[in-house]
């Protein structure tokens, strides 16, 4: 007998409280370290520009373009290093964590995080083909608006190539958004399944039947709602109305500095009401919210594991 959709996310949020730490430790550095890497990308060049290039004249920035380019470059790669790092150890944690929630759930002793990370490991070539497939079907969808809109313009004019891309753009999230219920079990067909990446997303499309379309759809759907609105606004909350607020702030005010030498930006945010610390609070907020939301991903993964492993039992 099948689970109700409600039944599979209190399971999965009990699995997640249950096994809060270990799963956020697992989180740590995939989340920490891609904000980590940004600061690092960021603020040095922020700095560089402040107390070095603003003071060169326009004839001494040509003559040093070339040394200015290179410790620019110096400067990014050690933060992009750490990000690109962290966010592939990210994306090997969309495929880990749910070999160790399927463990969790029968009651397997507890192994290592790196074992789980094998599933991965073992077969990178398969997962960066896997990635790059489901990515060029997000690409080629989002694209397809400003495709159109192009000889639209040239043909018919602004007006018209403006109402082709809106309708499109819509038509193609739409589409977008049934293409993904149908892929929602890659990952954990992934995990769990030594087959080819191919193999792996007409073995979702097929999991995901009429019926079980909509089973996915909601738990989609609710798990939006606690992971993308209901747990960041309540982060945000408690940041909102702590001391901490005070220096998540401060490197996003020299930021907002800079993008108010804006003319044009001046013009729309003072329309607003706006001031820096206005706009430096509501990007550290945004960033907080971010981050719970990634931080959250055990809690999706463990519901997702749940479903897969109830539409597998069903059909065996």
């Amino acid at each position: 007998m099948q689970r109700n959709m409600l039944n599979i996310f209190f399971t999965g949020l009990g699995i997640y409280l249950k096994n809060f730490f270990p799963l956020s430790r697992a989180m740590l550095f995939p989340v920490l370290g891609q904000i980590i890497g940004i600061i690092l990308i960021l603020g040095p060049v922020y700095f560089y520009r402040q107390n070095y290039l603003l003071t060169l004249s326009p004839v001494e920035l040509q003559k040093n373009l070339t040394f200015i380019l290179l410790g620019l470059i110096l400067m990014v790669v050690p933060g992009f290093i750490i990000f690109l790092k962290a966010f592939w150890d990210y994306m090997v944690v969309m495929v880990s964590l749910n070999t160790m929630v399927s463990d969790i759930v029968e009651k397997k002793p507890a192994a290592s995080f790196k074992i789980h990370n094998g599933a991965v490991k073992l077969r990178t070539k398969d997962y960066l083909v896997l990635l790059f497939i489901l990515m060029g079907i997000w690409f080629l969808l989002l694209l397809m608006p400003f495709v159109l809109m192009i000889p639209a313009m040239k043909i018919f004019g602004q007006m018209f190539a403006i109402a082709v891309f809106a309708v499109s753009l819509l038509a193609n999230l739409g589409i977008l958004a049934i293409i993904s219920v149908y892929l929602c079990l890659c990952f954990q067909i992934f995990a769990f399944e030594a087959i080819s990446p191919v193999n792996i997303i007409k073995k979702s499309y097929e999991m995901i039947d009429n019926k079980n379309f909509w089973r996915a759809v909601l738990l989609g759907f609710i798990l939006f709602v606690v992971t993308g609105a209901v747990l960041p606004a309540i982060f945000g909350e408690i940041i909102k109305n702590s001391p901490l607020l005070g220096y998540l702030v401060l490197p996003f005010e020299s930021y907002a500095n800079i993008l108010l030498q804006n003319t044009n930006l001046i013009e729309t945010i003072q329309q607003y009401g706006l001031t820096v610390a206005d706009i430096s609070r509501e990007f550290a907020l945004m960033s907080v919210g971010t981050a719970a939301t990634m931080f959250v991903l055990p809690l999706g993964s463990a519901c997702f594991t749940l479903f897969y492993l109830d539409l597998k039992e069903k059909k065996q």
